[in-house]
């Protein structure tokens, strides 16, 4: 039987940000048409500054069919049985085991004081079993949460392999991602233009391990995307065809469009700014951009020096014959690209 997980919805008080809640209404509304009846939510639910849950609760009581159950996280520490209220809600204020189709799921609340080791040692499960809890994992993710600087109750490569858990599932980090048997499901909505694309929630099938994403539709899709522009007679070619590729490859049929809010930058060096400029509002001309905003350009030097235009080429042409393995550990071609063009233009840009 499947479960239903994700985290970092973020609900904030008052009117602000609608979205929020309507991606968790959304998320609700597929669970009843699978008829999944489990939803865990593996911390901050609430913005930091929300105290009044009553919106959250009229929500849950439209749903009595889903058992909803609720770490706190680092922005919710607060939140408990006793504050929310409703028939189908649980949430875990201590480390607890508890069984869902059979299976063990140990819930770990945020601690600003522990790490999940320790919580995790305190209960040592025997059986076969899925850990839920909320914070950084040191032992593969070099991600970290860019809104919050620090460690935030760490669970090391050490803990898993001590403990065994079968799955493992964390909130925190709002950028999906995975790591072996490890899943960030990311906030299943996008709290501003830096967390980009469609989001999703994870289905957990308890029988067999098998996890797979189911996608959010969201009021808003923020998108961005930065151009690195290189000076010659095919720039502007060069760009346009780049620009469209990257609109393919966003994958977005007509109605995504219309939710789509984007940010477009252009950095390095042309013969003529006002023709980018001219390229980047043709090519996105039927999308709207974060508060109207225009392609930002202000990063994108002129460079008319012939001479240094044709060094610029011959090194990138070098840098394409290089067998280099760009990424992971090392730096993606296009900053090495970047750093190469202002150290050939310098300050005569």
């Amino acid at each position: 039987m499947n479960v239903a997980i994700t985290a970092d919805v973020h609900l904030p008080a008052g009117d602000n940000h609608p979205e929020r809640y309507n991606a968790l209404v959304n998320i609700l509304d597929s669970l009843v048409k699978q008829e999944i009846n489990t939803l865990i939510i593996a911390g901050d639910l609430f913005d930091k500054d929300c105290s009044n849950y009553s919106r959250f609760e009229e929500i849950c009581r439209q749903y009595p069919q889903i058992d909803i159950h609720i770490i706190p996280g680092n922005h919710d520490p607060d939140i408990s049985r006793s504050v929310i209220v409703g028939e189908n809600i649980r949430v875990y204020n201590s480390p607890a085991l508890q069984e869902i189709n059979g299976l063990g799921f140990v819930f770990i609340p945020y601690s600003a004081t522990s790490g999940m080791g320790e919580c995790i040692g305190e209960i040592r499960p025997e059986k076969r079993w899925v850990l839920v809890g909320h914070g950084d994992y040191f032992g593969g993710l070099k991600q970290r949460n860019p809104y919050e600087k620090g460690t935030y109750m760490p669970l090391y490569r050490k803990d898993i392999e001590e403990f065994s858990p079968w799955r493992v599932f964390l909130g925190h980090i709002h950028k999906p991602m995975n790591i072996d048997n490890l899943y960030y499901p990311g906030s299943p909505c996008g709290i501003d233009i830096n967390e980009t694309g469609r989001r999703r929630y994870l289905l957990f099938n308890t029988a067999t391990g098998h996890i797979s994403t189911e996608i959010v539709r969201t009021d808003v899709i923020y998108l961005q995307e930065k151009f690195l522009v290189i000076p010659d007679e095919n720039e502007v070619a060069r760009l346009r065809n780049d620009a469209e590729g990257r609109i393919a490859a966003w994958g977005l049929n007509q109605e995504d469009r219309r939710r789509a809010r984007i940010r477009i930058k252009a950095t390095g060096y042309t013969s003529d700014r006002e023709v980018i400029m001219g390229c980047l509002k043709d090519v996105f001309a039927g999308f709207s951009f974060v508060k109207d905003e225009e392609p930002d350009i202000s990063s994108l030097h002129v460079a008319k020096d012939n001479r240094r235009n044709a060094i610029a080429r011959r090194v990138l042409e070098l840098i394409e014959e290089m067998e280099w393995e760009f990424g992971g550990n090392e730096p993606e071609r296009g900053k090495v690209i970047e750093i190469a063009l202002s150290v050939i233009y310098g300050g005569d840009s």
